[in-house]
């Protein structure tokens, strides 16, 4: 019989549910495959899991439709359920459904991620004051000046007393009032300046402020700060720290592929004109919007990996070779988005994926089951540690991913700005390296890499200084692109794409990491160095170099076969470059003579393109 009960009282051990929470969106997700066979469930069938859902009256938001290669990791069946669902509902019913889901299913909250936001502009909420105080308003005019004292539009300023922080954006003229609100006649606590471009944010505590003139401030430009800046600004600070600079022009990172799943990239940046290929996942209706960034973070992202300076002259990014996939999922950003991305990773085969973005601490299955997919296929996932200064987020947090922490040195930050803020004591090297207070931290840490006072390009032929671990991430981005370009050992023994080799790529990342005397859940193994093994790496000759060789060796019209050196009339041979043994390409038969390019070998036949 069943057990009753009074109103408001329930029997020993009942769970008790809340009501009337507002709808949100939830992931719900088969376990796939291999992976249900293995906990002993036999994989549901799609007609079930469609069964089920109509059944239960869940409100479906959309379906994701998984890639070809992702529905074929792990798969064991063609009527195994693959899709995920994107389903609305009350958080209370989410959680029944999750108590009650068979053991097939999974379910987790589609939340919403973030990119990293510009830290120069947040400013705290003040502390809790007495509210006994008389409130006194004043009202502020400021004029914002750069370079040559030039009136500088559209820079957002930022004001904070003891209410809450008021800001705006100045006009042509550089001008812009702002009222204060403070109790009694307390002076204001904060003052922040952030121009849109090309200038250093000014962060300026307990600032002298008069109400009866106009408040002029001078901001510093990047290239008063910087010398040569941007004509002869070669490699930023961090680059130089991680070893770029010590590495011959030759290794660009060339053949390996690099997704950057971000706000976008405005390819008509001078120094990023080569990105060609992209998806926009960010809810648009034109998939080709991934070079629309209305945010900037992605271009800058995009500009630290693979920026390409034209004459050996301006900014040159890690890979700038490399072929480049920018993924948008920004601005509104959910984990849905990003399975979406993970997705086209695996479908495009490819080698590094590089997030600047997270969410909260606590992982997400059905996301989790993607990132194991990715690995399998040999996919290393890169990931930004987050900037709340607390636990690693997620999915850095994820044992699939690299996580990665910022770093900053002394001598890169300037006085009055918001990065001069996040040095903190006791997290400082006796050489200038510190841990920035903005850094998440754990033992989930893989290493640390430059990420305050980055400067790079940004929408509209521009460049700025941006800090956070979102800027951390693409430094180790491309470094790991120069060790699958470049190293033997990922065109030897881990030249295979699968889990091993990944394992093998962090291994290597850790390896040639400089430890620092830090706390070791801020920065990891340390900061990695690849200056240090450039003995190592062998030069990669990019396809288009390899096939104009070959054409002007046709016009010279050269001499008859020979063991090495030339491939004459109607033979078929290949060329080889000393990788440990490997060979890399497709089939040529060459009618006209053609030469070996330098530092080639040539071998038995088929011919092969190096890639």
């Amino acid at each position: 019989m069943a057990e009753r009960t009074e109103r408001g009282k329930e029997p020993a051990g009942a769970h008790v549910v809340p009501v009337g929470g507002a709808k949100r969106n939830y992931l719900i997700a088969p376990r796939r495959g291999l992976a249900a066979k293995l906990s002993g469930l036999q994989p549901l069938a799609a007609t079930a899991m469609n069964n089920t859902l109509s059944t239960l009256g869940v409100e479906i938001v959309r379906r994701i439709r998984r890639g070809a290669s992702t529905v074929q990791a792990l798969s064991t069946g063609p009527s195994e359920a693959t899709d995920v669902v994107v389903a609305r509902l009350e958080p209370e019913r989410a959680e029944l459904l999750r108590q009650t889901l068979p053991p097939t299913l999974m379910i987790a909250e589609d939340k919403p991620l973030s990119y990293g936001v510009h830290l120069q502009r947040v400013l705290a909420p003040p502390e809790k004051l007495s509210v006994q105080a008389r409130v006194t308003s004043k009202k502020l005019r400021f004029r914002v000046l750069g370079a040559n004292d030039k009136p500088l539009a559209k820079t957002t300023v930022q004001l904070a007393g003891d209410a809450f922080p008021v800001n705006g954006v100045t006009d042509d003229d550089g001008e812009i009032e702002l009222t204060l609100q403070t109790l009694g006649d307390r002076p204001p606590r904060v003052l922040v300046v952030t121009p849109p471009t090309d200038y250093w944010d000014l962060f300026v505590t307990d600032p002298h402020l008069s109400d009866s003139v106009v408040n002029v401030i001078r901001v510093r430009s990047l290239s008063e700060t910087i010398p040569g800046f941007p004509e002869q600004y070669r490699f930023g600070w961090g680059q130089r720290l991680m070893g770029l600079d010590k590495l011959p022009s030759e290794f660009t990172g060339a053949g390996v592929k690099i997704a950057i799943i971000d706000s976008g990239c405005d390819n008509t940046h001078p120094l990023l004109g080569h990105i060609k290929l992209g998806r926009d996942f960010a809810g648009g209706t034109e998939p080709n919007a991934w070079n629309q960034d209305v945010i900037g973070h992605g271009t800058h992202c995009a500009g630290v990996i693979a920026a390409q300076g034209k004459d050996k002259k301006m900014l040159r990014g890690f890979a700038p070779d490399a072929e480049i996939h920018i993924l948008r999922v920004f601005p509104g950003g959910a984990y849905s988005s990003l399975l979406e991305a993970l997705d086209y990773c695996i479908s495009n085969e490819i080698d590094v994926v590089n997030m600047s973005l997270g969410g909260d601490a606590e992982i997400n299955p059905v996301v989790e089951e993607t990132l194991q997919f990715a690995v399998l296929h040999g996919i290393a996932c890169v990931v930004a540690a987050g900037n709340s200064g607390d636990a690693v987020k997620y999915p850095a947090c994820s044992p699939e991913t690299l996580a990665v922490a910022a770093i900053g040195t002394l001598s890169e930050v300037q006085p009055n700005t918001f990065d001069a803020t996040s040095i903190q004591n006791g997290q400082v090297s006796p050489d200038g390296l510190f841990s920035p207070s903005f850094s998440c931290h754990g033992p989930e840490i893989a290493v640390c890499a430059p990420g305050v006072a980055i400067v790079s390009t940004v929408p509209g032929n521009a460049f700025d200084a941006q800090s956070g671990t979102s800027m951390a991430a693409p430094h180790i981005t491309g470094l790991a692109a120069l060790l699958l370009a470049h190293h033997p050992l990922f065109q030897t023994q881990f030249r295979t794409r699968n889990r091993d080799r990944v394992a093998a790529l962090f291994g290597a990342i850790r390896s040639i990491s400089t430890p620092e005397p830090l706390t070791a859940d801020r920065i990891g193994a340390g900061v990695p160095n690849i200056g240090a093994i450039a003995n190592s790496l062998q030069a990669r000759p990019s396809e288009a170099a390899v096939r104009q060789a070959a054409m002007a060796g046709a016009r010279a019209a050269p001499p008859v076969v020979q063991s090495q050196g030339w491939i004459g009339p109607l033979a078929t041979a290949t060329w080889q470059q000393d990788f440990g043994g490997s060979v890399l390409g497709g089939t040529l038969s060459s009618a006209p003579p053609l030469p070996v390019p330098q530092g080639w070998l040539l071998t038995a036949n088929p011919y092969y393109w190096l890639r």
